[in-house]
């Protein structure tokens, strides 16, 4: 009887608490129909665990799934583990928490990260978790940490500087040159050759071609087995990410180790051989020893901050690869893949593509003009359109230095923003609302979606950056080498899908959260050279 009776209390209470927080949730939610905003906590069932569990169970899916139960136009809180998090899906709402991001901060995301995916010692976590000097280029009013201690506003900072022009155009001039090197050296002639995996061609040669033109080649000459080992431990990332621990995960852990050995191999023989400290305008911007600028300039403050070892030092550069590394080679995939199911849209593509090489007098070929490759407005459709589809993030921010008001919402410090980008993007009445909508739904791929609508001009509707001061800083680069790539192939190469089910092809979403999705399942192609003239780049 006395089991019994527990279990008859469990039940009145888990009733009652459902019942009790619903109510509370439409009582406020009706006061900020009034005018009166306020942002209600989502129903849950259990006291004091709230949330967990559901979160616990699907973290990715969980802040889309109260989204679509409970609607976009007003922020909605659900809680775990002690915190609070506020959800907001309306456009209007985003765009205005881009605008206030000085008084936000992703350092508790990026603590996390360092620790679980980078590696960063336990030891040496603290120096991260001390840094709150801010992304402004003066320590923030009320911070400790000296200018040379501000690692997190190094990391950010730095990447801005260094993805961006004058850079950029040298950067992503050497990947043009690397790819279509490392392609020429697949040997691939005019008879058709296939492959079994589209998605595991695109990533081993746009990955090979981004680590040599940003970490120069004599990272790749000492260790012929890093790009292997790069994306056995790339691909455990939502395990990292989660922290399950070593001897759960033997073999991603041994994988990143070997990673970072080979990152310590090639900081050794570049200390030996190499000059980190040329990083002046009139230095080279790139050597095959330490890469380009950009590594050099990291080498520097990272060896200036006395906390960080040399394993730490080459843990960074694991997370440096990673980054470069993490949205490009899917986004290289769907863009081949719709591209190449769809023969119309291919020709359409090919239109674009042919304008924007122009030929090498007397020697047969052709020079990729980049500028106005990026311009093609169908190829740029496209873009953004694979992207909308196909990344998934939780875009999400803490409330650390004081109380923010979004449109009237109160956020209060040490609570965290969280903005789903599968809540936006594959809402049907917010891209109505916005004038955007189409005959083609938005859980299906539309060439044409962006055709008239720049990505500038989306505001808080197209966010598979982020935003803000921490909106992704290699989003350019991202974008340049998606495009390359998919014109050096299409201009060399013919290629074709082989014969299957193509609606199959899902995203793979044990993926989501953590930016674009690789396909579930491999795609198998086939590849031969065209004759006639070549084009370079």
């Amino acid at each position: 009887m006395a089991g019994w009776a527990l279990l008859v209390s469990i039940i009145a209470l888990v009733t009652f608490t459902r019942l009790i927080s619903t109510i509370r949730f439409h009582h406020l939610r009706t006061k900020a129909k009034q005018g009166q905003p306020v942002i209600p906590v989502v129903p849950y069932w259990l006291p004091g665990l709230y949330h967990l569990f559901p979160i616990l169970r699907n973290t990715a899916d969980f802040p889309v799934e109260i989204i679509r139960k409970y609607g976009w136009e007003r922020p909605i809180q659900f809680r775990a583990a002690g915190k609070r998090f506020n959800v907001f899906a309306n456009p209007q709402h985003i765009e205005t928490i881009y605008k206030n991001s000085r008084f936000l901060s992703a350092r508790s995301i990026t603590e996390r990260a360092s620790r679980n995916i980078v590696g960063i010692p336990s030891n040496i976590m603290p120096y991260y978790q001390a840094d709150d000097s801010g992304m402004a280029a003066e320590v923030r009013k009320g911070s400790k940490v000296r200018q040379e201690d501000r690692i997190l506003y190094q990391q950010v900072h730095t990447a801005q500087k260094y993805f961006a022009a004058p850079y950029l155009d040298l950067l992503v001039q050497r990947y043009t040159d690397m790819f279509g090197r490392d392609v020429e050296a697949m040997n691939i002639g005019t008879e058709w050759k296939e492959y079994p995996d589209l998605y595991r061609f695109c990533r081993v040669t746009s990955s090979r071609a981004t680590i040599e033109a940003i970490m120069g080649s004599k990272i790749l000459e000492l260790n012929p087995d890093l790009v292997a080992d790069f994306w056995t431990a790339k691909d455990a990332a939502p395990d990292f990410y989660r922290g399950l621990p070593l001897w759960l995960k033997p073999k991603m852990y041994a994988a990143r180790e070997r990673v970072v050995k080979a990152i310590r191999k090639w900081h050794d023989y570049a200390f030996a051989h190499g000059d980190h400290t040329l990083t002046e305008p009139g230095d080279p911007d790139w050597d095959p020893i330490w890469g380009s600028k950009y590594v050099k300039v990291r080498e520097n403050y990272m060896l200036n901050m006395k906390p960080l070892t040399a394993h730490a030092r080459a843990a960074e550069d694991w997370g440096l690869m990673f980054g470069a590394n993490g949205n490009t080679p899917p986004v290289i995939f769907w863009y081949f893949f719709e591209a190449l199911r769809d023969v119309e849209l291919a020709e359409r593509l090919m239109g674009e593509l042919t304008p924007c090489f122009s030929e090498k007098a007397g020697e047969g070929q052709a020079d990729l003009d980049i500028s106005r490759l990026a311009a093609q407005p169908l190829l740029q459709s496209v873009y953004a359109e694979v992207l909308r589809l196909r990344v998934s993030i939780l875009v999400s921010r803490m409330v650390e230095y004081k109380d923010v008001t979004i449109n009237g919402y109160a956020v209060r410090q040490g609570e965290y923003i969280v903005m789903p980008t599968d809540a936006v993007h594959f809402n049907e009445e917010i891209w109505a609302q916005a004038g955007l909508s189409s005959k083609i739904p938005l859980s299906q791929f539309d060439a044409a979606r962006f055709l008239d609508t720049l990505e500038s001009g989306l505001g808080g509707l197209w966010i598979p950056f982020g935003g803000g001061d921490r909106m992704c800083p290699g989003r350019h680069v991202a974008k340049l080498e998606m495009l390359i790539s998919f014109a050096h192939l299409f201009c060399h190469y013919e290629m074709e899908l082989m014969p299957m089910d193509f609606d199959k092809v899902q995203c793979n979403r044990d993926y989501a959260a953590f930016g674009t999705l690789p396909p579930n399942i491999p795609v198998p192609f086939r590849i031969r050279k065209k004759g006639g003239k070549t084009h370079t780049g």
